[in-house]
């Protein structure tokens, strides 16, 4: 009985997800938001229909090396390069099979309400994952917290509604954790051989895709699996390298060799540390996300117990690092962020669970954070906000919690520290429903 209920709790949430990712999907962000949604789409035909890479870039390379056209479709020019290699090719293949599909057979004629909807599968997908993900290793509640997490929260719905390659990325990471996170001491050859493709595919997704590999290989270190198990999985990565190095050399070795070196010769420093901290991203417009601020804590909090989290926080890590290692410092690039989303949902859910088990404080920070959010994307725009209302907002959302911890009234602050999880989660969705792109 546990079970059925549990499983109808989870397609309600997953519905609720799918119905905030669907919602207004053609126009919020909107079209012209980021050109890089056209960039797969424009890769994918290309190569399907022409057998030849094509899409718009800005680097100067293309100039000498490639041949250069220019497209406008509906006001928003494109500096067209052929061979084109700014990105692998396999999520543009997904992106512009859907599109052919549909009958958008023409760069000109493809439309947003067409490839967003491949994202909004992927995020439906990942959403599973989160889910699985939470359940084998922390179990259901935090399993069933985490999806509402990672389902209704403004940035992660509105990053996850677009057409980036990182959502095709989130999903192929969590696989592979979730692949990992049954393997003990031993592993076989078929989850060695598994991991190796879904590590080597990442790669063809993008080239930060490495993190799959290097947070695998660091956990089955950790368990000691077998050597002979390592060499396999490491064989069809680097294979795989090999091939996508292969896909360059067939169509322009140099003008692969020089992208490939302007994109890692990027301006990068210390700063780019404060812009992912400090400046939450939908798309291309600064979006004060309280969820994933709270992420963030959550997060480095998690070190706090390395061990019972590492199957999560070693591909968190890893990616975060070589987002500092390798992006721009300048640049608003807040699809970047979207595989730690599924990291931050879960996180945030599990260590507020853990509080709240050990009669612990730190609903006090998940109000903080997504009660000021509420406030100022919710209460603030339709009702106005005097100093008075918002010193009134506060008293309303601390008093009850403070009041009931300070008299260690320990089952009435667990029954409140919960409804006011599940309140925070309705603004939440309320505020994502209503969502309009800043301008």
């Amino acid at each position: 009985m546990n079970i059925l209920k549990n499983s109808k709790i989870v397609i309600l949430i997953l519905i609720i997800g799918f119905l905030l990712r669907i919602n207004n999907y053609t126009t919020n962000p909107p079209r012209g938001a980021s050109s890089d949604e056209y960039t797969y789409s424009f890769l994918g035909m290309s190569i399907l229909k022409t057998g030849v890479p094509t899409s718009w870039s800005y680097f100067p390379q293309y100039s000498e090396h490639a041949h250069n056209f220019n497209l406008t479709i509906d006001h928003i020019y494109f500096p067209m390069v052929t061979p084109y290699f700014d990105h692998p090719p396999l999520f543009g293949i997904l992106v512009g099979e859907w599109a052919i599909l549909n009958g958008e057979t023409t760069f000109d004629s493809i439309t947003l309400g067409t490839i967003r909807q491949i994202p909004i599968l992927l995020g439906m997908i990942t959403s599973i994952l989160v889910y699985l993900l939470a359940l084998r290793i922390y179990g259901k509640k935090t399993a069933i917290w985490s999806l509402l997490i990672y389902s209704t929260a403004t940035i992660f719905v509105m990053e996850t509604r677009t057409v980036f390659a990182e959502n095709l990325f989130t999903p192929l990471l969590l696989l592979s954790i979730l692949t990992v996170s049954s393997i003990n001491k031993h592993i076989s050859y078929k989850r060695a051989i598994t991991l190796g493709i879904i590590a080597g595919a990442s790669l063809w997704v993008k080239e930060l895709g490495i993190v799959v590999f290097l947070s695998v290989i660091s956990i089955l270190l950790m368990q000691k699996v077998k050597f002979k198990m390592l060499i396999i999985l490491t064989s069809i990565f680097i294979f795989s390298g090999l091939c996508y190095m292969l896909y360059g050399y067939f169509y322009n070795w140099e003008l692969f060799k020089s992208i490939v070196f302007v994109q890692s010769a990027r301006e990068i420093g210390p700063h780019t540390l404060y812009s992912l901290f400090f400046n939450p991203i939908v798309v291309n417009k600064q979006y004060m996300d309280g969820w994933y601020l709270l992420g963030f804590v959550s997060f480095f909090s998690s070190f706090t117990n390395f061990d019972k989290n590492k199957l999560l926080l070693i591909p968190a890590f890893v990616y975060f690092f070589l987002c500092l290692f390798f992006l721009t410092s300048k640049a608003e690039m807040g699809w970047y962020m979207i595989p730690l989303f599924p990291f931050f949902a879960i996180f945030s859910a599990r260590q507020l669970i853990e509080s709240i088990q050990n009669k612990g404080w730190y609903i006090f920070v998940v109000t903080l954070f997504i009660g000021m959010f509420a406030i100022q994307y919710r209460i603030e725009p339709k009702y106005g906000l005097s100093e008075i209302g918002f010193r009134v907002l506060l008293v309303l959302l601390f008093a009850p919690l403070f009041i009931t911890g300070i008299l260690k009234k320990e089952k009435l602050f667990t029954l409140f520290s919960n409804w006011w999880f599940y309140l925070l989660i309705f603004a939440t969705a309320l505020i994502t429903y209503r969502y309009i792109h800043p301008l």
